[in-house]
């Protein structure tokens, strides 16, 4: 799509890297479902920009799609005056309070929002009028599969990239389709030291690991991770297990689907974890995950059933 040559629009606001992106892109493409594909995105990455990371939703066949690189197209859709409710709310408002406050603000005022063309969840979940009647400003980082679970099959399609996975040459890419393997995937930038975030500790790895031996028959693990040398360093004795490591020489969006063909997993507190989970296909898969996601108190709805909690 160049042109925007419909009514309506939703005009995200992407953030993040590819594992929120794809949560945001997912939501968002749920909301054109609702509206029988009769609404057309705008992706904005200018934010994602600016801290120079990638835009990695550009890698895939997203149809309906238009970027813009800057929130002077707001004014293009006439929701400049939207983002400023927005701009205010965020840094006058909420700023001051924490994450289950902010969710319970979001929750309390979303009828004040809807009516200024503003679609807003930070985090959690919250059940939302679907119908879109105008241009829309939508930000936040819908993680919960709630949010886009009528476009599950169509996600899973665009996104698992099966032909580019099998034309990669990903290092013992055939291991790790054939074989009984585990996903591993831990996240170190931003985890490590964060109060937030840092909740998966060498225990953590090793109870699950334990797990998966108990109940994979010669798991192969597949550690994948944007900091290898950390983890083998400070939770996996490599020495210990049959196991492969992640290349960093291809793409994150090859990575992801070399993840995705993996028959289990063993999860930390990270999205890019989350969708390799998600994507994969196979049937029977084991799915490990940390009791708690964040280390604070932050709404969260980003767990599925079956999946096999380990407490921190």
């Amino acid at each position: 799509m160049k042109e925007n040559n419909r009514k309506k629009i939703i005009y995200l606001i992407l953030e993040g890297r590819i594992g929120n992106q794809m949560f945001m892109y997912a939501a968002a493409r749920a909301f054109q479902k609702y509206n029988n594909d009769e609404i057309d995105l705008v992706i904005d990455d200018s934010c994602v920009r600016k801290l120079k990371w990638e835009n990695s939703l550009i890698k895939y066949d997203l149809d309906n799609v238009t970027y813009v690189h800057s929130k002077k197209e707001l004014i293009k859709y006439k929701l400049s005056f939207s983002y400023i409710i927005w701009f205010f709310y965020f840094h006058f408002g909420i700023r001051i309070l924490n994450y289950r406050q902010r969710f319970e603000f979001e929750k309390k005022h979303q009828d004040f929002f809807r009516k200024h063309n503003i679609i807003l969840c930070e985090n959690g979940y919250l059940p939302m009028e679907r119908n879109i009647k105008s241009n829309i400003l939508m930000r936040g980082y819908y993680q919960s599969e709630k949010y886009f679970d009528i476009v599950k099959d169509e996600i899973i399609n665009k996104f698992r990239i099966e032909d580019k996975v099998s034309k990669s040459d990903y290092p013992n890419l055939d291991k790790i389709k054939f074989c009984n393997s585990v996903c591993i995937s831990i996240k170190v930038e931003h985890n490590a030291g964060n109060k937030m975030y840092d909740v998966c500790n060498r225990k953590y790895w090793e109870k699950a690991i334990k797990y998966i031996i108990d109940n994979v028959e010669n798991p192969l693990f597949f550690i994948c991770s944007d900091n290898v040398e950390y983890v083998l360093e400070h939770y996996i004795d490599k020495e210990k297990y049959d196991a492969v490591f992640q290349s960093r020489d291809y793409p994150v969006d090859i990575s992801l689907g070399v993840m995705s063909c993996c028959k289990h997993f063993i999860i930390g507190n990270t999205s890019f974890g989350w969708w390799a989970q998600y994507l994969s296909s196979y049937k029977d898969k084991i799915v490990v995950a940390p009791s708690r996601w964040y280390g604070i108190d932050v709404p969260c709805d980003i767990y599925q059933d079956n999946w096999v909690l380990i407490d921190v």
